[in-house]
């Protein structure tokens, strides 16, 4: 059975195999790229969360898909280990920041996540001139803030914001928000978020 966690894209057959009612938007939309991200919640008889999204911020709609209709798993870890963003438009600001980005990450295990990550595995126009970059990073030890703040100094200076999310295990917290803190930081987890006072205890 493939491991399925928060951030991966799954491809499906037919928008018939989401639940719920698709607003207008996301029936114009979805049909493009039959591709949906998996939400950071809990996956319960097999029915993973998932949330469509569309060319607006406020267009998100949350949804479920059975396992069994599953087409394809793509993670954000592959979308860096196929250099997508080589064939992908590079006038978008976040996108041709990715082959620098990459240098600086090339010891790091990690993904692209967010519009350009869905972009660049659906081929479907969904990032922006104005978007982040959205990353993720499996992080094997932990960093103190001025580390962390550092990276981060490394990654913006690129003319694109690079948000990076520190990801362990179905958790994740911002490494940006993480290098400001001065007492607890918000921990996404499978069951909501949560204050912690240091994200890097497991």
């Amino acid at each position: 059975m493939v491991e399925i966690n928060p951030h991966d894209l799954l491809k499906i057959r037919s928008i018939k195999d989401l639940t719920g009612n698709l607003p207008d938007w996301a029936l114009k939309m979805f049909p493009e790229s039959m591709t949906v991200v998996v939400r950071r919640s809990p996956i319960v008889d097999d029915k993973i969360p998932v949330g469509i999204r569309g060319m607006k911020r406020e267009q998100r709609l949350a949804s479920f898909v059975n396992r069994a209709d599953i087409v394809r798993v793509t993670t954000p870890y592959e979308l860096v280990q196929k250099q997508l963003w080589k064939t992908a438009r590079q006038d978008l600001p976040a996108i041709n920041a990715l082959p620098a980005v990459s240098e600086i990450l090339k010891n790091y295990r990690w993904g692209i996540s967010g519009s350009v990550g869905f972009e660049l595995a659906t081929a479907t126009h969904t990032a922006k001139m104005s978007s982040d970059l959205d990353l993720v990073w499996q992080a094997e030890n932990p960093l103190s803030q001025n580390e962390a703040k550092e990276l981060l100094k490394r990654l913006n200076q690129f003319g694109v914001h690079a948000d990076l999310q520190v990801i362990q295990g179905g958790n994740g917290f911002s490494l940006e928000e993480y290098s400001q803190s001065k007492s607890t930081i918000m921990m996404k987890t499978l069951t909501g978020p949560i204050l912690v006072e240091n994200p890097w205890n497991k």
